[in-house]
């Protein structure tokens, strides 16, 4: 939120909320070496996370008086992962039509949001996007130090400043400690003890608005004192009881936690298994080389179609400019009409062991009630 004219700011009429997925997607750091040349770290997605996450927003904005929630994903580009995310959305805003809502690809609403804030209202996103995305609307309200966040579990909470720790500035009575003086009115606000959390609120925003600023907020001419983490403490504790008369005062009434259904798992679907991807370590560079080798492997029933290189098909009827590193995913499907089993596979790696390929991984390829459950590739 801007504290404009008393903070230096070029958004002044900045007001927005970031719900962010906190247990999964990248963040989740399940990572693995598998070739000489390539790392990967998996990008891991739930139903249960998106569906919880999306509602939180919705019921967060009805709860505030909030007009629209904006979901951010790049799911032009990781339809599986980001798109389901991006279907919950759409699946769940349904149910609250009185709320406006909408998606944008996560690069331009990134830059939107950076360059005309006011924009938005409540923003939805998965968690490294939203870890990304907290800071930088810190930032440009003034300092990443203005903002508290909460953590909301349907158990336990935790609460804490956006920024996290910051061990740069321990120890030197320097930090601005609004963010986690905000992270702990959040939390007041969380267990029902919300006319603290009000009292306390205002008293920072009357100590902000008397111009008494730790360094990162500072400026000469709109600040009339810089002061260090313990005396902005003090500042607002002679505060309490008083309310801004610029700033907008707050009033918490209306807080309280949210009371979330809990979630219920949907009817399964029909699966089906109807390919796999064998990623193989090998330190050639031709691909066509590589697809002979390949073909050794092959049964009756399942044949290799396509092989890519970090994502980029490069055979059949690849592009020779193409850049080729050790570390290959070599896709197998059915001959026509054939239905293939796990034994199929378990076949194609003893095949490998056999011909001297090393298989580093596999990826089963599903169908779900006859969609595809995995990214296609060029000519898939």
């Amino acid at each position: 939120m801007s504290l404009h004219p008393f903070v230096s700011t070029k958004h002044p009429v900045m007001d927005i909320v970031i719900v962010r997925e906190n247990e999964e997607d990248l963040y989740a750091g399940i990572e693995h070496q598998q070739t000489d040349e390539v790392v990967q770290c998996l990008k891991l997605i739930s139903r249960p996370g998106c569906e919880k996450i999306v509602r939180y927003a919705f019921e967060y904005a009805k709860q505030q008086n909030r007009k629209k929630v904006t979901c951010f994903t790049k799911d032009n580009i990781m339809k599986q992962t980001d798109g389901l995310f991006h279907r919950v959305f759409d699946e769940i805003a349904k149910e609250y039509p009185e709320i406006e809502n909408e998606h944008w690809i996560i690069d331009i609403g990134a830059a939107k949001m950076a360059d005309t804030p006011e924009l938005f209202d409540v923003i939805v996103m998965p968690n490294l996007y939203g870890d990304v995305l907290s800071d930088v609307a810190a930032q440009i309200t003034g300092s990443v130090g203005l903002a508290g966040s909460a953590n909301i579990g349907e158990e336990c909470s935790m609460f804490e400043a956006i920024h996290g720790s910051a061990p740069r500035r321990a120890g030197q009575n320097v930090a601005n400690p609004s963010g986690l003086l905000q992270g702990a009115i959040m939390m007041l606000n969380h267990i029902g003890q919300t006319e603290i959390a009000e009292k306390v609120q205002n008293a920072w925003l009357k100590t902000l608005e008397d111009r008494i600023h730790t360094y990162d907020i500072f400026k000469e001419g709109t600040s009339k004192q810089k002061v260090g983490t313990k005396e902005f403490a003090n500042a607002v504790i002679q505060n309490l009881g008083q309310k801004p008369t610029i700033l907008k005062s707050v009033s918490y009434a209306n807080n309280s936690a949210l009371n979330l259904p809990k979630y219920k798992r949907k009817p399964a679907a029909k699966k089906e298994l109807v390919g796999v991807d064998i990623f193989v370590h090998w330190a050639g560079s031709n691909p066509n080389e590589l697809a002979e080798k390949i073909k050794q492997i092959e049964s009756k029933e399942i044949k290799l179609s396509m092989i890519t290189n970090r994502g980029i098909k490069v055979w059949p009827d690849g592009f020779k400019e193409t850049f080729c590193t050790d570390h290959w995913r070599c896709r197998f499907k059915p001959t026509g009409n054939t239905e293939i089993n796990k034994s199929n596979i378990i076949e194609l790696l003893q095949n490998a062991i056999s011909t001297n390929i090393d298989t580093i991984k596999t990826e089963n390829l599903y169908s779900f009630n006859g969609e595809a459950g995995y990214s296609l590739g060029q000519g898939q």
